[in-house]
This record gives C-alpha cells, sequence and structure tokens, in this order.
C-alpha cells in the first residue's frame, strides 16, 4: 500500500525568496515532530525549490509526552516545499504567471513523489504577502483541470500572512495617493494587480483580482474546498499591506488607535482576543497629542523617520537632498525591472502557446499570459457573462456607501470612522471582493505589535539573525504550524 503524503507549499512574496519562509518551514517540522528523512534543494542558488521530507510522527512514549502526544503513525509522511521559480524580479510577471511556475513546481514533486511509491492524499498552502495572492489563483488553476486536482488530493489547509486580499488600499493621505498611482505603473504586470488599476482581458475587462473573488468563479469554489481557511493579518504597523486588505475588512479598525483610546486585548505572542474603544481616554487625550516637531503625526511615517532626538532631525534635514536621490534610484530599478519582466512575458508567449498547453505545466518558466486567460475562460465562460449584474442585485451593494454602513454595523458596533483623520478610499470592485470574500467561512487572526516598526517581515520571522526583533512573530508562526496539522488530523 502506497505510503500517505500530506504536501505544504509555503509561496513568499514580492521581490521575496525561499529564505524569507525559513522559520515557517522549521516551526512546521517542530509541530509535527517526525523524523527529518531528506532535504532536496533544487534550481538556481538565487531561486532554489526548497524541499524537506518528514517521517510519520512517532507515538508518545508516555501520556506526558506534551510535543508528540496525539501522535500517530497513520498520518504518513509531511513534504513541506517552498516554492522557488518566483524569486525577486520574477515577482513583478503577475500573479498568475508566478501561480503557474509553483503549479510546475507541485505537479514535479509530486510525480517524483509516486514514482517512489508514495500517494499525496492532502494538499495545503500558505501565502505570504504577495505570495498569498498567487496561492488564491493557483488553487482555481488547480481545480480548473479536469479533473480537479482536489478530485485526489484533498485539500485541507488554506492560509494566508500579511497578504493584501483586494488589492493594496488607498488612504486619503498625499503620500498613499503618490504611491498608488506609481506603484500601479512601476511595478509590472504585479504592480497593476495589485493596485487593482489592470484589465485582466479584452472580453474582461474586471481586475484580476475582482475575477478571483468572484464567488460563481473556479478560484472561489476551490477555496470553498479546504477544510480550514485563515488569514493572518497585522492590526498595525504593518506599512507594506495595510490591516484592511490582510484582514479583508473594508475599514481600518485600528488606525490612529492611540488618539481614538482604543484598547486592545491580546495574549502573550500578540494574538489578539479583543479590542474596544475606551470612552473616558478617547474624551480626555488631545486630538493633537501625537504630533511632535514639525507637525509630522509620527504614526503616519515611515519607520526610518521615527528615531528619537537627535537623529529624526538629522534625517528630516536630510530628507530634502537625499529624498530625491533615493526616489530616482527606486524609479529607475524598478523601471528596469519591469523592463525585462515584459521581456518574459514576451519571451513566453512565444514558448508556450495556448493551442500546445494541457492543463499540466510544461516548463519552469510557467504559462503564458494568453494561455492562462483562455484555459481558465474554458471553465468560467458560462459564469461570468452576467456576474456583475446579478450578483449586484442580489446582494444590493450598487451604493457602495450602503455597503459600508451594513459592514460597519455588522463588523464592529463601537467602531466610529468619523472619529479617525485617516481613512481609507476603496474602489467599488474592492468593495465588492470585501463583501464576497467575507461570505467564504475563512478564520480571522490578529496580530498586535505596537512596539514593532516592521510588522510585515516580523509576521513570518523574515530575517531573525539581521534583525532581532523579527522574534516576535514566531508565536504566530507556531501558531499557524499548529493549526495546519490539526485541520489534517481531522480528516484523517
Amino acid at each position: 500500500m502506497a505510503e500517505r503524503v500530506h504536501l505544504v507549499v509555503l509561496i513568499h512574496g514580492l521581490w521575496g525568496s525561499p529564505a524569507h519562509l525559513a522559520v515557517a518551514k522549521e516551526e512546521l517540522e517542530k509541530a509535527w515532530s517526525g523524523q527529518k528523512l531528506s532535504q532536496d534543494v533544487s534550481g538556481p542558488p538565487e531561486d532554489p525549490t526548497i524541499i524537506t521530507e518528514l517521517s510519520s510522527p512517532l507515538s508518545p512514549s508516555n501520556g506526558n509526552d506534551s510535543k508528540t502526544k496525539g501522535s500517530n503513525p497513520e498520518d504518513g509522511q509531511l513534504v513541506i516545499m517552498i516554492a522557488g521559480g518566483m524569486t525577486s524580479q520574477l515577482t513583478y510577471d503577475g500573479i498568475d504567471v508566478c501561480a503557474s511556475r509553483v503549479a510546475y513546481e507541485i505537479d514535479l514533486k509530486i510525480r517524483e513523489l509516486e514514482k517512489e511509491g508514495k500517494n499525496v492524499d492532502k494538499f495545503s498552502v500558505m501565502g505570504y504577502s504577495l505570495g498569498g495572492l498567487v496561492a488564491r489563483y493557483l488553487v482555481g488553476l488547480l481545480h480548473s483541470r479536469q479533473p480537479s486536482f482536489f478530485d485526489k488530493h484533498r485539500p485541507i489547509s488554506f492560509s494566508t500572512i500579511s497578504t493584501p486580499h483586494y488589492g493594496i488600499p488607498k488612504y486619503n493621505t498625499l503620500l498613499s495617493r503618490v504611491l498608488t498611482y506609481l506603484g500601479a505603473r512601476v511595478m509590472s504586470r504585479s504592480g497593476e494587480q495589485l493596485y487593482v488599476a489592470d484589465n485582466y482581458s479584452d472580453e474582461d475587462q474586471r481586475p484580476l483580482l475582482e475575477i478571483m473573488a468572484n464567488p460563481r468563479g473556479i478560484f472561489y469554489q476551490g477555496l470553498e474546498k479546504f477544510t480550514r481557511l485563515e488569514i493572518y493579518a497585522s492590526a498595525v504597523n504593518d506599512h507594506t499591506v495595510p490591516y484592511p486588505s490582510a484582514a479583508i475588512e473594508p475599514i481600518d479598525h485600528f488606525v490612529q488607535w492611540e488618539e481614538r483610546g482604543m484598547s486592545v486585548d491580546s495574549d502573550e505572542d500578540g494574538i489578539i482576543q479583543s479590542w474596544s474603544i475606551r470612552e473616558e481616554d478617547r474624551t480626555e487625550k488631545p486630538k493633537n497629542s501625537n504630533k511632535k516637531g514639525f507637525g509630522f503625526k509620527i504614526g503616519t511615517l515611515p519607520p526610518v523617520l521615527r528615531y528619537k532626538f537627535p537623529f529624526n532631525y538629522i534625517i528630516l534635514l536630510l530628507l530634502p537632498i537625499m529624498l530625491p536621490l533615493m526616489i530616482i534610484l527606486i524609479l529607475t530599478r524598478q523601471s528596469l525591472d519591469t523592463r525585462r519582466s515584459k521581456h518574459r512575458l514576451q519571451i513566453l508567449s512565444q514558448t508556450s502557446k495556448s493551442s500546445e498547453i494541457s492543463y499540466h505545466i510544461p516548463h519552469s518558466g510557467g504559462l503564458s499570459i494568453q494561455a492562462l486567460r483562455e484555459g481558465i475562460r474554458r471553465i468560467e465562460r458560462s459564469l461570468e457573462s452576467d456576474l456583475v449584474e446579478n450578483v449586484n442585485v442580489e446582494i444590493g451593494i450598487d451604493s457602495p456607501s450602503i455597503f459600508k454602513s451594513s459592514i460597519l454595523n455588522d463588523n464592529h458596533n463601537s467602531y466610529k470612522n468619523e472619529e479617525s483623520d485617516l481613512k481609507v478610499e476603496l474602489k467599488d470592485s474592492q468593495l465588492r471582493m470585501c463583501l464576497w470574500l467575507n461570505q467564504l467561512p475563512t478564520k480571522k487572526i490578529l496580530t498586535w505589535w505596537p512596539e514593532i516598526n516592521n510588522a510585515h517581515a516580523t509576521a513570518i520571522v523574515r530575517d531573525p539573525k539581521q534583525f532581532p526583533a523579527h522574534e516576535r512573530g514566531r508565536g504566530l508562526i507556531k501558531l499557524w504550524a499548529r493549526n495546519t496539522l490539526n485541520a489534517a488530523k481531522t480528516e484523517n
């Protein structure tokens, strides 16, 4: 009888590398408690695919062994794969193209395991940042196969950490509007998709993220098949993927939390248990109490400007000289990367003809944009033609203001949006995505790290050696690892 395997795929984010998910892999191995059978690192050094195979966890020698308590040899093997193939610049090529590259790696690994007499009967995936969107597209791509990938490989756990589920939200500040404008123009296809500025095809003018949130579409239906759906979001200090999009909320519940007198109850790992507005603190606290120096709101400045006196003033004095140079260097780098991305996509379109594509990815470069469009359209052609008109009528969100009002009342009655100067400005498509995605049975886990400047990197303990503060996120990763494996146990 073939040995059972639970394959867990980890996908990194924009400009990322497999090394960013090393701690996630480490904590998953510890939570499994089986012996490491092998570790394979394949591909080029700058873009490796890392695969670890672990044996069945041993039964506890006594009932007090908490590490292995409840383990069962019949659980089979655990195989952890950190996807390569989309490292650094390659993440510019688009969510869909990146997902096809990950699908190729999955197919390759499953074929290898089957040759060894093993059966991948369980499948889980976790995506970090942009990787969460890649994971959502990947689920739809796998589910679109005939028969569905999930008919043979049971979908167990789908989770994302700090993922912009409806794109990067725009706030009512000049900086946010400038970054939104530039981000959609200097990061190739991925930038357009992240800032919801793309039209996916001539046939379907909606942005890709809206198509992926379509309740009648293959991406959404693929997510519904998973036993456990989880999203992890930082309530504050994630300056890359703000809380609203990571938590799929139409408002920022935690914006200017100090001014509004917010009280947050969290455990020792910073996992939020509850939050509320302290009326006495809100009314007594001066409105401009966190303004210092030149009148900047400290909470809205980038981390580099939050140093203590006198370094904060030195940075501000040098800013008029350094900022233009930094902007020029960043835009130049982004433009070059965008040009390389477009060149890669042109080559891919010549080597990946849609007429020759089967449901399995032919090579590590992934599928061309046209092949991906046509492949998904074959499945969804009959579903998408009247989606927006029918769903808008059925769920009554023709008016974004009505939608915002209803969500505010449903999600947090104590939240007073008018009390905050900073507000999220969402597009109508983002409001629709928010409503549709919230209809999924997803568990939301929020973290509270007000002392951390970069919650985005901390959430996955991205570089603890260089930045020891990233260790603050280890408790979150341990929780994710336990939840992923517990979901698999319920399916035994």
